[in-house]
């Protein structure tokens, strides 16, 4: 493919070729990319995202007056998110048919099995769990004119480390607004 002709043609390091394909996401990449992009922000913007996480959480205790419709939908569909659940069944499920199939652990009580399921369900679970929530708190900031929209990406700026090489940031300036 492209990038790794490119890559093989070029002088360029791994790591700056991840840095200059992966780290900023544009519309139309690859949904690896964008996932890259959101594993990248995940853990680079951790305490803005922090601060706007206990920002929804006191709003929606409140009541959720200021959510506007899409607002509102977009925690719907965060609340009710069933996929990091189903990573982690898959993967403690897997984990548990592999110890069977090769007889690891086989010697020891029955239970014994469940010892590797442990990790290998909340690994997954996690990982999808904080990725989906960063996508979430993007998409509640997207909106430029919706009011709770601007406090959360005013909180978020405050709260960010680095504002000039925040990619969520760099998204949401860079994104369309949402029409209601």
């Amino acid at each position: 493919d492209q990038l790794t002709t490119s890559a093989m043609n070029s002088s360029s390091s791994w790591s700056s070729l991840i840095d200059q394909r992966c780290c900023t996401w544009r519309p139309g990449s690859s949904a690896m990319e964008r996932l890259w992009w959101l594993a990248n922000a995940t853990v680079r913007e951790r305490d803005a995202i922090a601060a706007v996480r206990q920002e929804v959480h006191d709003e929606i205790s409140d009541g959720g007056k200021a959510l506007s419709e899409r607002q509102k939908e977009l925690t719907s569909w965060q609340q009710m998110d069933f996929v990091p659940t189903f990573l982690g069944l898959f993967g403690g499920c897997s984990s548990i048919a592999l110890c069977r199939r090769y007889r690891f652990l086989s010697k020891g009580p029955r239970l014994l099995v469940l010892l590797p399921a442990i990790p290998c369900y909340i690994l997954p679970y996690q990982v999808a769990f904080h990725l989906r929530e960063t996508e979430y708190f993007v998409e509640m900031m997207r909106e430029e004119r919706q009011k709770f929209a601007r406090r959360l990406r005013a909180k978020f700026e405050v709260a960010s480390i680095n504002k000039k090489a925040s990619a969520i940031l760099e998204e949401l300036e860079s994104g369309a607004d949402i029409e209601e």
